[in-house]
This record gives C-alpha cells, structure tokens and sequence, in this order.
C-alpha cells in the first residue's frame, strides 16, 4: 500500500499517456482531473496486488464520450454520478464495493478512478481491465478474455442523471458498448461508467498487476531525463525493459472515422539511426501492428507501440501532426495477457482489416 502524492498523480498522466499505445484519453483532461484530486485530499491510497483480500469487491470507473465533448465541457462528477449508482445497486445485493480500478491505462482513464476514490475516500487497485494499455472496444478487454461479466453497467451525465445497463448475455461487451455509446449520444457525448465488479481472488488470478505503479515510474523517467538533459524515449524504454522501435518525422498520416473509430496509417521518415529507413503504424484508436517494411512487422498487438516527442511528450493518435519528430517505443503485453486463453483472437478481425492475417509474435522475437 502506498500514497500517492500530488507530484506522483502529474507522472502517472505522463507514463499513462505514453502506455496508452496511442489511445486511452487525453493527458489534458487527466492533468484537469489531478487539479481536482488537489483540491479534495493530498493524496490517494493504492492498493498493490498484496494488500488485495479474496474476498473483496472492486470496481471500474471510466469516462466515455467524444475528444471534442471532453476538451470543451470537461469531466469530473459524471465519474462519480455513475459510481454512485453502481455502489448503490451492489449495496442492495448486500455487497459493499472496496476499492476501484481503471478500465485501461490511458492519460485520462488511468486518473478517473483516482479522481473518485479521492472523492469518496477509498482505494484504487494497481492494475486495470485492459492488462496496462488502452484498448479500442470492450470487448478487447482482460475482463472479456477472463469471463468477467459486462453488466450490471451504470452510466451518468453531469447533472447527475443516471442509467443502469442489464444485459441478457452478461457476456456481451459488444452489445454493452452499443448500448453505451447510444446512452452517452443522447448524454450530449459524455458520460461517467462504471460497472465490471471482480472480488479479490479475480483480481489475483486474472489481472496484471502494477499498471498504475509502471505509468508513475516510466512518467518519472521521462521528466528525469528532460530535466537531465538525456534521451527521453530511451529512458522509457529503459524504465520497463522495452525497446526504441523507431526514431522519425511523421511523414503522413491517413485518417478515417468508421462507426465511431479512428483507422488510419502514420508514416515515418527515419532519423539519427534510422536515418533512410521508414517506418509505419496502424491504429484503431490505439496502435495494433508497427512495420518495419510493408510486410516485416515491429510490434504487434496486445504489445505496447507507443508514442512520444524526440523530446520528450508522450503523445496519443488525436494528438500527433505531420512534421513532427516522434520516437517509437514498444513494450511486451503483461502476462496476463499472453496466458489468456485464444487471447489473439480478439485482434484477428481488427489486423484483417490492416492487412495482417498472421499468428501473434511476441516482440523480444521481433527485436530479437
């Protein structure tokens, strides 16, 4: 167990955007979010995988909603609104909820749990449902892959109205998602979540831990080195045994938005060791596979291909810009992740689509 400071919550931002593997939120609704946090209480608990008993309950807070929407209007009580509302249909079953835990890791994601926790007073858990990364849809989820029911789902707007979510097949992340981005249309495209409640013993068996703790350290790297005066991508890398995928100027990036995603390509033009070499990404909404030529993959999903400035600004997709100079880093998916069982087969249909209709490989092969 431990406290996180103030000082600890503006890292956490920093590491989670760049761990979001280009999704995951906004850092600047994030750092918006620890702001409020400050004026609550000077710190948060976070609870690690050993303070967590079998017998515990905890649960998901996330936001959902449109970039725009955030960057304009804001977040903060719709988190709380939508967690209310689950702690009070739990409370009628006769189980009270101990902790919290983010739904991925994401500049903003990663804070909103902590937000509520600071204005509730209870604990958040060091791991999130999407194994230490963002995630495109909910079905792409550790929660999924583990058999960890969707529903009950409470969602809520800023004045405090309020849903609750039953689906049929608790199993149905799809339908759970349809139903709460139709909610959160109708919510003026922003709504607090919360839902996906695991004991303890689910927790141990079925999550990754650290993912909170990884995005602290791996943010405080990037600021150490900056102040230093040393290479901020490699000090990432370094902080949690990654690799430097790539160093570039974005050459271009290819764009479309197709039933409320964001595909596309971004190309890189090599620079100091990559100088003459190009490199490329395709993403939904997060990274999925990294090329080193059109048919050499570099990295490949659930792997972390993550992104910040040459000096040192972790950036998600929303954020990058033709010109600008990135380095490339990747990490190995935790554990739990490559455990699961069939895990690929969430991604298949996703690479398709990108032209990749190969098995998964690990990215110590790939930099191997």
């Amino acid at each position: 167990m431990r406290r996180l400071k103030y000082e600890d919550l503006k890292n956490i931002v920093i590491g989670a955007t760049l761990l979001g593997s280009g999704g995951g939120g906004s850092p600047q609704n994030g750092f918006q979010l620890v702001e409020e946090i400050k004026k609550i209480r000077d710190s948060v608990t976070l609870l690690e995988m050993d303070d967590i008993k079998e017998s515990m309950h905890i649960a998901t807070v996330a936001g959902m909603g449109a970039p725009l929407a955030l960057k304009e209007k804001g977040f903060d009580k719709e988190a709380i609104y939508a967690f209310e509302a689950l702690e009070e249909l739990y409370r009628m079953a006769g189980i009270k909820i101990d902790a919290l835990m983010p739904v991925e890791t994401g500049g903003f994601n990663s804070v909103v749990p902590l937000y509520v926790a600071a204005s509730k007073n209870i604990p958040v858990a060091d791991f999130d449902g999407a194994g230490g990364r963002a995630v495109p849809e909910l079905g792409t989820l550790l929660y999924q892959l583990y058999k960890i029911p969707s529903s009950p789902l409470t969602l809520a707007n800023k004045s405090g109205d309020t849903i609750a979510v039953w689906l049929k097949n608790p199993m149905d992340a799809k339908m759970g998602e349809e139903i709460g981005r139709h909610i959160t249309v109708a919510f003026e495209m922003l709504s607090g979540i919360a839902g996906w409640v695991l004991s303890g013993w689910q927790a141990k068996n079925y999550m990754n831990p650290n993912s909170l703790t990884n995005a602290l350290n791996v943010g405080k790297a990037i600021e150490d080195a900056k102040k230093k005066g040393e290479d901020p991508v490699k000090a990432a890398a370094e902080t949690l045994k990654g690799y430097v995928l790539f160093r570039g100027v974005i050459k271009s990036i290819e764009v479309k938005t197709v039933g409320g995603f964001d595909f596309g390509r971004t190309t890189l033009e090599g620079i100091d060791e990559f100088e003459r070499k190009e490199f490329y990404i395709d993403f939904k909404n997060e990274n999925m596979i990294a090329w080193k030529d059109e048919n050499e993959p570099a990295a490949i999903v659930p792997d972390l291909i993550c992104l910040l400035t040459t000096d040192g600004t972790p950036v998600t997709n929303a954020d990058i810009k033709e010109g600008m100079k990135i380095g490339v880093v990747g990490f190995p998916a935790g554990k739990k992740w490559r455990e699961a069982p069939n895990f690929f087969d969430v991604w298949r249909g996703i690479l398709k689509n990108m032209g990749y209709d190969g098995d998964y490989i690990p990215i110590e092969k790939l930099q191997g």
